[in-house]
């Protein structure tokens, strides 16, 4: 019997410990075959998955209900976890609709373990998961509007965007929208002038950081995983607004647009005049790793299904990461299956928006993953849609769809 809890700080295990040993370690403990006495089948409550990445730590929310069911949760989003596989103490996440898992093991009343994310080349994210009680805030919501700076100072790499953000006591909740999408459900805190949000999805690990002054953010930090880090600030605005999302990318070529991309099987498909006529299309630039094109996905779902008898395609077009096609066409089936769409994809190339334009060079310019081309019966490109606001934007989600549902008809109706 292996005594897995004596001596040993969890927290301190996951962030000097590089995360190859702790895969050979959470392997070792797989193979034990004792029962710890208060075992995974028996866990409930709520946890603090505390990544660790460099000198910072990104919370993420683990919840475990009555019936020993395990959910992600970001403010109002539940990320359920159909797959949860137990092997003595250990535990294997399958994490849905993108290509990553998590795997870890019970040690005392801790979770320790590693995020892999399969879609990038060896990207492992330690993590300790701690026992934690929501505090119950019965206080009236306030409303925050801020108008943000990522990366301030740098005019190359600059960018502007917006902090929709409820407060009730303590707790912070929200998103931030940009010109290329949004930040999905956030959640956190606001201790004194000190500000942090974070959420967790699978694919992405977002937290943000800052001090709050008076009517501006200073000092801010924004980590997206391991691999993306920048500075932002943001002032309080209730008026400013980003350009609309029709006006961001031009098409070069807007009549007939012509193209090549690889079906499931690896084959290659021309898109030419002769696939435009007497009906809608929608061509949808996205990619299996892509939160937003997820929601985006969804919504084209509810689309597809009450306009497609009436004449409406979407044409899927998946920039995957990775060099194997066979790879990336698999990752985009498992998620459109979960999903369930019922229309072909198509593989366009490696995920990048230069590699996108190289693929659709019809257009002026890739801007965003998603983007949605909009195509007339008689095969004239009517308009392009940058970006997609998600459900976690609330009234923005709202408007945004009924925007792009009343296109549709419109040009259904023609």
């Amino acid at each position: 019997m292996l005594n897995k809890a004596s001596h040993l700080d969890s927290y301190h295990f996951v962030k000097h410990t590089s995360v190859r040993y702790i895969i050979i370690f959470i392997a070792c403990l797989t193979a034990v075959s004792c029962q710890h006495p208060n075992g995974l089948n028996d866990l409930r409550g709520n946890f603090i998955l505390n990544f660790a990445v460099g000198k910072n730590t990104i919370p993420a929310r683990l919840a475990i209900d009555a019936k020993g069911a395990w959910a992600i949760q970001n403010a109002e989003e539940t990320i359920k976890l159909d797959s949860v596989v137990f092997r003595s103490d250990s535990f294997f996440i399958q994490m849905p609709l993108f290509d990553s898992d998590i795997q870890g093991v019970l040690i005392g009343d801790s979770l320790v373990g590693v995020w892999t994310d399969h879609s990038r080349k060896d990207y492992h994210i330690p993590f300790v998961g701690k026992r934690h009680e929501d505090a119950k805030e019965s206080a009236t919501p306030v409303d925050l509007r801020f108008m943000i700076t990522l990366s301030p100072g740098d005019s190359a790499a600059s960018s502007g965007g917006i902090a929709e953000l409820v407060q009730r006591g303590k707790v912070i909740t929200g998103t931030v929208l940009t010109e290329t999408g949004d930040y999905r459900y956030l959640e956190g805190e606001l201790n004194g002038h000190k500000l942090w949000l974070s959420a967790f999805d699978g694919t992405h690990l977002f937290y943000l950081n800052g001090t709050l002054r008076g009517d501006s953010i200073l000092d801010g930090v924004f980590l997206s995983g391991k691999h993306w880090q920048e500075t932002w600030v943001g002032i309080k605005d209730t008026l400013s607004a980003l350009r609309d999302p029709y006006s961001i990318t031009q098409c070069n070529t807007c009549r007939n647009p012509e193209f090549q991309v690889l079906n499931e099987q690896g084959e290659q498909v021309a898109f030419d005049s002769t696939r435009w006529k007497n009906h809608v299309s929608i061509i949808q630039i996205m990619g299996s790793w892509c939160p937003n094109c997820t929601d985006e996905s969804r919504f084209f779902k509810t689309l597809f299904n009450h306009y497609h008898t009436q004449g409406l395609e979407i044409i899927p077009v998946a920039f995957e990461r990775g060099d194997d096609i066979t790879a990336s066409c698999m990752r985009v089936r498992k998620q459109f299956n979960q999903l369930g769409l019922e229309y072909p994809f198509y593989y366009g190339g490696k995920s990048g928006k230069s590699e996108a334009l190289q693929t659709l060079s019809f257009l002026s310019e890739v801007n965003s993953f998603p983007t949605s081309i909009f195509i007339d019966k008689s095969g004239e490109i009517r308009k392009i849609y940058t970006g997609f606001y998600g459900p976690g934007t609330g009234q923005e989600y709202t408007k945004h769809c009924a925007s792009i549902s009343a296109l549709v008809d419109s040009l259904i109706r023609e």
